[in-house]
């Protein structure tokens, strides 16, 4: 007789789930979760705080996903807010909101729609919601982290709410029911389309 994992017997209570870390891989897990839940049924909310559809490799995919009406298969509403910053600094760098570019009005403005589409979805009561790199435009100051508890206070279950960013402030680690990081400890130097952006 097989007995399941003691991790999977009694169901927990996902609510905040966060995706930091300095290395790859943050807002690929997400595409990850996004295609699980997706294939489940369960209804995806997703929120790019710092690119534009036609700049990220994955826009078409995501497209394609979010315009599929297969029986059983959930529905993504997806987003993009941010300003271009892919190939926009230092040698084709990303943006990370610092000289030469700095932070601009524009910035603010995109984060700011960013956020009415988070709280959209969890009006909606969507089964995942996702702000991608909303820990880092916070950080950075383009929103309030004031904002972001008032909007963590709109969750309700079953929807889990997902953040990413490079890292975040303690009374939201706290919050937090998943923590996964990842770690940088080489990397080849600058992004590949199709790969790393």
């Amino acid at each position: 007789m097989t007995t399941l994992d003691p991790v999977f017997e009694k169901a927990g209570t996902e609510r905040l789930r966060l995706y930091l870390g300095t290395g790859c891989g943050k807002t690929t897990a997400t595409f990850g979760l996004t295609l699980r839940a997706l294939s489940k049924g369960l209804n995806v909310t997703l929120v790019f705080f710092d690119k534009l559809e036609e700049n990220s490799s994955e826009g078409k995919g995501l497209r394609l996903l979010s315009d599929n009406q297969a029986e059983g298969f959930g529905k993504l509403v997806m987003n993009y807010t941010g300003v271009n910053r892919v190939g926009t600094g230092p040698k084709g760098s990303f943006r990370l909101y610092s000289s030469p570019n700095g932070i601009l009005p524009e910035d603010k403005d995109a984060a700011k729609q960013g956020l009415t589409y988070l709280v959209e979805g969890l009006m909606r009561k969507d089964d995942i919601v996702i702000g991608d790199e909303l820990l880092d435009v916070a950080r950075v100051g383009l929103v309030d982290f004031e904002y972001v508890k008032q909007i963590l206070n709109l969750r309700q279950d079953p929807t889990v709410l997902v953040l990413t960013g490079r890292r975040a402030p303690d009374w939201l680690m706290n919050e937090a029911s998943t923590i996964s990081t990842t770690t940088q400890i080489r990397h080849h130097g600058r992004a590949i389309e199709g790969i790393d952006c």
